[in-house]
């Protein structure tokens, strides 16, 4: 079963690479770890929500967090550079609750 289950892998990440969502494991290990990686005021204000072509979504569960915190990205960046490696984000697009 667990053949199986890795043989399902490859397509579904090759599907993932047509969309164009190539930093799909760095996105995930970024999504497990949001909290601690991203800190004040980040930390449970917001979540990612996609890591595509070096540009990191962040969706703020307020409209207000929205406008503080599209000007507060350098602290968060610094951040993601120490976890992920320099330039795995070159943006932070933040964005409210859909």
């Amino acid at each position: 079963m667990s053949r199986d289950l890795e043989s399902i892998g490859d397509p579904i990440r090759q599907a993932l690479q047509r969309l164009g969502l190539t930093d799909v494991d760095q996105f995930f290990r970024l999504a497990a770890a949001w909290d601690s990686v991203a800190g004040a005021p980040w930390a449970g204000a917001t979540e990612p929500l996609m890591l595509r072509h070096g540009e990191l979504v962040v969706e703020a569960h307020s409209l207000s967090s929205v406008r503080l915190l599209r000007y507060a990205t350098g602290d968060l960046q610094r951040r993601l550079d120490d976890f992920l490696g320099a330039g795995r984000v070159v943006t932070i697009k933040v964005v409210g609750l859909s």
